[in-house]
């Protein structure tokens, strides 16, 4: 089978490419009854945007199939469970996602899983490809030999320093030519541009324009807060977006809170409701926190500490099951792990499924923003990022480059400015 990849900045059209590949694909080799695509990325966000993408593909009708890579593995191993077995495997647990996906991978060196994957999917792709771990992009590689595979990819935009170098480029030169795409379509605002690249290739960052502007905001977070609603309230309308490489020491937090609860400056700017987008893992740690349940317990003792956060989606989920355990099952003890697994899962289905939030006013870290665009954005730089001027690069650039209008930089202290990723 064959490889197309696309590479390319930020913004430059990678997904409209894999879109476009499709449509020629699927002109020259029409899809039987029994085929369909399938789509692949890591995160699920990005799941979510490459399923609408998919939606507006003519003559696709609703034939393909868009899912993380984890949740195709899961399908693939529990697809041929049994073949695993009698090779030796053991099936991981659902929520071991590396493991399952190195099963995947193995499953797919098999002559019947290739032939199922060729029959029922003759055309993958894969968008996102520089965020696959080595387990990831093993299935990826695999997969290949059996199918037609299109890969879009940056490896700059890579957040992950584990990753580096991204391990889908230790296979895919030698299967294909990557296509370089170059031209920005996410805005053609020159100083925008600009400073993208500045950053991306390390030189120095033109810091007092119209539409990108770096500002040093020293001491309590009032003065970046005053900043940050002026921006909003003088930004001419479009959707704003608040980044920031970490939360770490509250001063991100400070800002949003500021913003939301008073009104700044002399005219009295604000407050604007800014809503924080979760993250899971966050969410689940303190929930299993305040739950605080011992190692086994009865069922009476589980429902009653559940009851008490039942206004969680993942607590009432999780309640229910419970008490399904005794009705059903006749079950007297619980154990603490066993209610963890159901309230992950609920977790995972609302990733899987769930919208994102899409409130005028939005604060998310530039890790959770990546793949999505904004009208206006804001990046909080605080003192807690990464002591790795490769990782500042990448982390702003990916925060600068989801601004089609305008993007304000707010700068804890000086001796940030004066080092990377603003300086060489």
């Amino acid at each position: 089978m064959t490889v197309t990849a696309f590479e390319g900045p930020a913004g430059t059209g990678k997904t409209h490419s894999l879109m476009g590949h499709l449509g020629t694909r699927m002109r020259e080799q029409p899809l039987a009854l029994h085929e369909r695509v399938l789509a692949l990325t890591f995160m699920h966000g990005a799941r979510r945007r490459l399923d609408s993408r998919l939606r507006e593909i003519d003559g696709l009708g609703g034939r393909y199939h868009a899912a993380t890579v984890d949740s195709f593995a899961w399908r693939l191993v529990q697809r041929w469970r049994r073949l695993a077995a009698s090779l030796g495997y053991a099936i991981p647990p659902e929520e071991q996602y590396d493991k399952t996906c190195a099963l995947a991978g193995a499953l797919l060196t098999r002559p019947a899983v290739r032939s199922w994957v060729a029959v029922s999917f003759p055309l993958m792709l894969v968008d996102e490809a520089q965020d696959l771990n080595a387990e990831r992009s093993a299935m990826i590689e695999q997969a290949a030999a059996s199918t037609h595979v299109a890969v879009a990819y940056d490896e700059f935009q890579c957040l992950n320093p584990a990753l580096r170098p991204v391990p889908i480029l230790g296979w895919l030169p030698g299967l294909c030519r990557p296509v370089s795409l170059v031209e920005c379509r996410r805005t053609d605002d020159a100083e925008l541009l600009a400073a993208a690249r500045a950053v991306r290739k390390g030189r120095p960052v033109k810091r007092d324009g119209r539409h990108f502007k770096v500002m040093l905001t020293p001491g309590r977070a009032n003065f970046a807060a005053t900043w940050l609603a002026n921006f909003i309230t003088w930004r001419g309308g479009g959707r704003v977006a608040v980044l920031t490489p970490s939360r770490r020491g509250g001063f991100a937090d400070s800002i949003v809170d500021l913003v939301c609860t008073r009104s700044l400056g002399k005219q009295q700017n604000g407050p604007y409701r800014i809503a924080w987008e979760s993250g899971d893992e966050g969410e689940r740690r303190d929930l299993w926190q305040r739950l605080a349940l011992p190692d086994r317990c009865s069922i009476a003792d589980a429902v009653a500490a559940l009851e008490a956060h039942e206004g969680v989606h993942a607590v009432k989920a999780a309640k229910n099951w419970v008490t399904r355990q005794k009705r059903v099952l006749g079950v007297a003890e619980i154990t603490a792990g066993e209610i963890r697994r159901q309230i992950d899962r609920s977790f995972a289905t609302r990733r899987r499924f769930g919208a994102s939030e899409r409130g005028e006013f939005l604060a998310v870290t530039i890790q959770q923003a990546k793949n999505r665009e904004f009208d206006h954005v804001v990046v909080i730089w605080p003192y807690t990022i990464p002591n790795d001027n490769e990782q500042k690069r990448r982390l702003l650039y990916n925060a600068i480059t989801r601004a089609q209008r305008s993007c304000l930089v707010l700068v804890q202290a000086q001796e940030l400015l004066d080092a990377p990723p603003f300086v060489p």
